[in-house]
């Protein structure tokens, strides 16, 4: 019987909550539709991991002992590439990271066949900056990280990014990634939803718009948010803000209230949501989804807002243009409360929103955000010269 191929990440920061983002889903649909014997490397950093009995069952998580840092690297991550590097036949690590450079150069020694892959789930704003930083004036120390960058690119056999747009940069930029870098965005467990939520029709939503993040921090800008709301006449909707809020936020809330006390039965914070059927049937009773954020790479909410039909308004980060089809079913509107203000009122006027607008959201959400599609990009990619 053939032996599976191996496809290990290696994320020592691993959380229960990250198994059912990105950093969980990737390994977990390689290995439940591609057929690969794939594994999660981390510390423990939660005494349980409780999605790991249904949300991503059969997922194996290993954890591994913190040794603590030499420099900018990881003794743990050393320690076990040296163990199990020959064994390892495709090695994902995340982000663009210096210290990938050493993990990199160990794995290709040990294991010369083996295949790299690098997520770079990169902000797009945030990777001009650095490129920009590498041709300023800081010589010495920019061509140190020149060396670096150019060592990673080329001991990395796969990249991807999450937008078309990031990935026309970067070959902008470095052509030499052309052939190495493939977009794949972030996406959503379809086969879980399926089966666990019964997603409502178009005429069983209701007039209700939702946030979900961490309020209050400066990346959500939930502020924005707040202060366009002062400006839109809700009428018969609803606006409810899911997510932890940051301590120091409470203060902005409350005279927030005080200011507008008309708002506090339309506006509503929920707080935390830890059951995620429950989040889910947010997104399933609502008919609008805003993201008023500073930066953003390519946050999980825009595929879970959009496979419940979710009409997406959002600051221009840098997916927003993918999520909502190139505007065709959402809208982008500048960081500014009137602009702001202004889209979510005219997505509210009666009329605008339509069942055929929900249908052409359900459709677009399924063939291009749902994590098995995705990873069968990822998987077609590394048999490439295999």
């Amino acid at each position: 019987m053939k032996q599976k191929p191996t496809f290990h990440t290696i994320f020592t920061d691993t959380e229960n909550f990250h198994l059912v983002k990105d950093v969980g889903q990737l390994p977990y649909f390689m290995y439940k539709t591609e057929g690969y014997d794939a594994e999660l490397i981390s510390y423990r950093n939660n005494e349980e991991y409780p999605y790991l009995s249904k949300e991503v069952k059969g997922l194996k998580l290993t954890f591994i002992p913190d040794k603590g840092r030499f420099f900018y690297f990881e003794l743990g991550i050393l320690s076990y590439l040296w163990s199990f590097s020959k064994s390892i036949d495709v090695l994902n690590l995340f982000h663009f990271k210096k210290d990938h450079l050493l993990y990199l150069l160990l794995y290709k020694i040990l294991n010369p066949k083996g295949k790299a892959y690098i997520k770079l789930d990169m902000d797009l704003l945030f990777f001009k900056d650095y490129n920009a930083f590498l041709y300023s004036k800081y010589l010495l120390k920019n061509y140190l990280l020149k060396g670096i960058t150019k060592w990673i690119f080329k001991l990395t056999d796969v990249f991807s990014v999450e937008t078309e747009e990031a990935r026309s940069y970067l070959i902008k930029v470095y052509p030499e990634l052309k052939q190495k870098l493939i977009c794949i965005p972030n996406g959503v467990d379809n086969l879980y939803l399926d089966e666990e939520i019964k997603l409502r029709s178009w005429e069983e939503k209701e007039n209700i718009i939702i946030t979900v993040g961490r309020i209050g921090t400066l990346q959500k800008n939930t502020e924005l948010f707040l202060e366009a709301l002062k400006e839109v006449e809700l009428n018969n909707w609803k606006v409810y803000i899911l997510g932890p809020v940051e301590e120091g936020f409470q203060n902005f809330i409350k005279q927030y209230f005080l200011e507008h006390p008309q708002l506090k039965n339309r506006i509503i914070f929920t707080g935390n949501i830890s059951d995620r059927k429950e989040l889910f049937e947010w997104y399933n009773r609502a008919k609008i989804f805003c993201l008023t954020s500073r930066f953003e790479g390519f946050p999980i909410t825009f595929p879970e807002a959009l496979y419940f039909g979710n009409y997406i308004i959002s600051s221009p980060v840098s997916s927003a243009l993918e999520i909502t089809n190139n505007s065709k079913l959402g809208k982008l509107a500048k960081a500014e409360a009137p602009n702001f203000a202004a889209a979510v009122q005219e997505c509210i006027t009666e009329g605008f929103l339509t069942s055929k607008r929900f249908e052409d959201t359900l459709k677009f959400s399924r063939n291009n955000f749902t994590w098995p599609g995705i990873v069968k990009k990822l998987s077609d990619k590394l048999k490439e010269d295999a």
